[in-house]
């Protein structure tokens, strides 16, 4: 396991003897300086989300894992608490996420700017990133089998409508001039000069994250996945958008696109399970498909609870490389995830070898 977790194992017996008889912290006791559940907003105010991780013990492992995440974590604006108990839970756990995964990724992180939101640096290469969640929404917390005819719904979603999210979200952040300085994120102080990367997580409907990467891909590039052919536009019924995001000369500073697919409440809970964290009660195994050792992928099925089972924080994640970005990405920095590169008449793809490239959890009472 990594350090992180090594960590978080040594935090686990003083973590666990704050749950009696089913029942959390709820947030009115002492807490540490930089407590995710320590309350911030009122109760009306509060999301679904933290309600299910302060009293489903479904959930406990990921509720541990938070608050040690947290601990390190430093908030340069100062309300990342309070948006993460009100309407902004998605986008602070992707914040969240991606902290977990640039550690991981060993990179050191300057998080004394508030804008952007990460600044990396790693054999004296600097790199900064600014993160974005698509929809936040709060998803029912009650979880029900899809059917086909809902699969066909989720499809047409994606290849319909996240264009168009994706591209808000993008081209929001590309026009974006924040305060107090008023440049662009690439044309900071501490970032100019620099490789710039907008990481992105889709929360718009449930499940459409682990399909979303093939919606994005075309409107980056401006080529349909499948065909490989050209697209001037996006339509979805009167709406109509212009494709090849990488083809405008005014995003040539964004370096690439980071797609993340399971910066989730799930994932969380089972990195908790792997760290030693028991949902008592509950049997909790993971299916998708990774790769081989010959980087082919093949379905699998494990229980996250097996001892030789093993699960690293970067699954699932993809890297869109500008081809024509003023300042390039070195793919090398960030090993353990999937690099698409676009060449003159074709795409190239570096997916890790043993390598998670889609992945749902399943869950069983067994109490």
């Amino acid at each position: 396991m990594d350090t992180l977790l090594e960590n978080l194992n040594d935090s686990i017996p003083k973590m666990l003897s704050q749950h009696h008889n089913g029942t959390f912290m709820q947030g009115d006791e002492s807490a540490k300086p930089f407590s995710l559940f320590l309350s911030k907003v009122p109760d009306e105010k509060r999301n679904i989300y933290i309600k299910m991780l302060l009293e489903d013990p479904l959930h406990f492992p990921a509720y541990i894992v938070l608050e040690e995440l947290a601990y390190w974590f430093k908030d340069p604006d100062g309300i990342f608490i309070r948006d993460f108990q009100s309407d902004s839970f998605n986008s602070r756990l992707f914040e969240l996420y991606l902290n977990a995964v640039f550690y991981e990724l060993d990179f050191e992180m300057n998080r004394e700017y508030n804008q952007p939101d990460f600044l990396l640096s790693k054999f004296g290469e600097v790199i900064s990133v600014e993160a974005v969640s698509i929809a936040e929404t709060e998803d029912p917390l009650e979880r029900k089998e899809v059917n086909q005819e809902q699969m066909d719904e989720l499809r047409t979603h994606v290849l319909k409508v996240m264009p168009f999210k994706f591209a808000r979200s993008l081209l929001k952040k590309v026009r974006h001039r924040p305060e107090p300085e008023k440049v662009h994120y690439w044309e900071l102080d501490h970032t100019k000069n620099k490789p710039f990367i907008i990481a992105m997580q889709d929360y718009s409907k449930r499940m459409s994250m682990a399909f979303s990467s093939e919606a994005l891909h075309s409107y980056l590039y401006g080529v349909d996945i499948e065909s490989g052919t050209s697209i001037e536009k996006h339509i979805d019924g009167n709406r109509v958008i212009k494709s090849n995001f990488f083809g405008s000369e005014q995003n040539n500073y964004v370096s690439a696109v980071l797609l993340t697919t399971q910066a989730t409440i799930p994932k969380f809970n089972r990195m908790g399970i792997l760290a030693g964290i028991e949902a008592k009660g509950f049997k909790i195994l993971v299916n998708g498909v990774k790769t081989d050792q010959e980087a082919n992928p093949f379905p699998f099925t494990a229980d996250v609870s097996d001892p030789n089972y093993q699960e690293p924080w970067c699954t699932a994640v993809y890297m869109y490389h500008n081809p024509n970005a003023i300042h390039p990405v070195d793919y090398r920095l960030f090993p353990n995830m999937i690099h698409v590169f676009q060449k003159e008449d074709h795409f190239e793809e570096l997916v890790p070898r043993d390598y998670i490239i889609q992945s749902t959890t399943m869950i069983f009472k067994t109490e």
